[in-house]
């Protein structure tokens, strides 16, 4: 983590930084700086977890240093140092989000639990933050949820995939096989790190789906997902456990999750018919993975057209969309006909979306269907009533008994909008409604009560589709 430390003392400054080094403590990145300009021009390329600072400092003294702090977005956490004789003046300081103050002179037994406690506090909120990450990119995955119309930045994506190379293995049970247990991902996880992996696991009991993400310097070798997987990658294939296993991975851009996805599913669905192996891996000829797995070949046996027909069908559920069968099925055909090249079946699939759309067509939406009002009724009165409640597309799906995928249809063909989006809208008039009835609750307690746990995750929220601060909109509004 990192500290940074503002005192116009040289020799107390010093004395604070040496003392936290010696701790050991997590705060293993500090730069020091002697007043608050001097904290200013650092603070532009140095982002740090907790700013510790003395109060009464020339030119700029310490409250003027958190407001600006604040006011650029440079940090949101504070520990204050001060006398007895500024005690007020410390008291004062905690209505700017300040998390705790320290008295001159510094103990080492304080000062070390002061950061312990406030190192506890950014981890909590750190999983948190990462849980509501890795929520958006299972709805962006699975559900095609575009990032635009999510509260995720780029940013945010890199921190949690910072590496160059990246891998999906998609998990797929059968209606009498049980998804894998929590365990049993945190194990796989466990493994991957220490690879030197980056590894999460996040599930959907709608596709009966595990998806494993994983982000390295390569992609991983059938060794290390061995290692990884252990007897779910047996020798064997994995068709007669009710499990088939899919997987993707290269060099690659983060916005092309989504593409890796479906390039893991048709690899997935592939291996549920046609491979003899535990796990098959989609290989982009054009592209060299590095490690790459190569997909085994399959048996001697025709593979019948009506045998495409019905995998074909499966496919629907997953990819309502047209274009996104289109693609999924040139995907999961170019698999099949590589296999039939290898082993000389009889029957040459072609890949082209025209030659496949002729060989094996299939169901498409209506141009124009008639609204689907009672089933957006049903929806809108479900997050109405649970708005405070941690809602997502699986959790609303579950309650009102329909697909997350026909939701996330029936929002964008019906309402023009996506479901995330009209939650978001929902949850933002409630709290700007709070705000006006309630100008003296504290912006945490109005995030709360329309849902979000997460103060931080409600500030971001509220500043991109207002496009101001809540605390900007509450004086905006009070001034009316």
């Amino acid at each position: 983590m990192k500290l940074m430390v503002v005192d116009d003392e040289p020799i107390i400054l010093n004395g604070i930084i040496r003392m936290i080094e010696k701790a050991n403590t997590s705060f293993t990145e500090i730069v020091g700086a002697s007043d608050g300009i001097d904290a200013l021009h650092k603070l532009a390329t140095f982002q740090p977890d907790l700013i510790l600072t003395d109060i009464h400092m020339p030119e700029m003294d310490g409250l003027a240093l958190i407001k600006e702090v604040q006011a650029q977005h440079y940090g949101n956490r504070f520990v204050i140092i001060t006398g007895y004789d500024d005690f007020a003046y410390a008291r004062q300081a905690l209505r700017y989000q300040v998390v705790d103050y320290l008295l001159k002179p510094i103990n080492k037994v304080e000062l070390v639990g002061v950061l312990e406690k406030v190192e506890q506090t950014i981890r909590i909120e750190q999983r948190q933050m990462r849980e509501h990450d890795l929520l958006m990119l299972k709805e962006h995955l699975l559900y095609d949820m575009p990032y635009e119309d999510m509260p995720l930045k780029p940013e945010q994506l890199h921190m949690l995939l910072p590496h160059p190379f990246m891998s999906i293995l998609v998990f797929q049970s059968n209606e009498d096989t049980p998804l894998l247990t929590v365990e049993r991902m945190k194990q796989m996880c466990n493994v991957l790190s220490e690879m030197q992996f980056k590894a999460y696991t996040f599930q959907s009991r709608f596709f009966r789906q595990t998806v494993l993400i994983l982000n390295g310097m390569h992609v991983p070798s059938e060794a290390e997902l061995q290692l990884a997987c252990g007897d779910l990658v047996a020798s064997e294939n994995t068709q007669n456990s009710g499990l088939a296993i899919g997987g993707s991975g290269r060099f690659m851009d983060i916005d092309s999750l989504r593409e890796l996805y479906m390039e893991a599913v048709a690899a997935m669905l592939f291996n549920r018919h046609f491979a003899n192996c535990s796990i098959s891996v989609y290989r982009k000829d054009a592209e060299p993975m590095g490690h790459e797995l190569a997909i085994a070949q399959g048996s001697d046996r025709l593979i019948a057209l009506e045998h495409i027909e019905k995998e074909m069908h499966s496919l629907h559920l997953h990819f309502p969309d047209c274009d996104h069968k289109f693609r999924l099925r040139e995907l999961f055909l170019s698999l099949v006909n590589d296999r039939n090249q290898r082993v000389g079946t009889i029957l040459n699939v072609a890949t082209h979306s025209k030659t496949t759309g002729q060989l094996l067509p299939f169901e498409r939406r209506p141009e124009h269907s008639q609204p689907h009002t009672q089933a957006i009724d049903k929806i809108v009165s479900f997050v109405e009533q649970n708005y405070k409640l941690d809602l997502s597309l699986d959790v609303v799906a579950d309650h009102v008994q329909m697909h997350p995928n026909y939701i996330s249809m029936l929002f964008r063909k019906e309402m023009d909008l996506t479901f995330l989006h009209y939650l978001h809208t929902f949850r933002l008039a409630k709290a700007k409604q709070f705000m006006q009835d309630h100008p003296d609750w504290p912006i945490n307690t109005i995030a709360e009560l329309v849902g979000y746990e997460n103060p931080r995750h409600f500030f971001k929220v509220f500043k991109k589709f207002e496009n101001t601060t809540p605390g900007q909109y509450r004086l905006g509004s009070s001034s009316i």
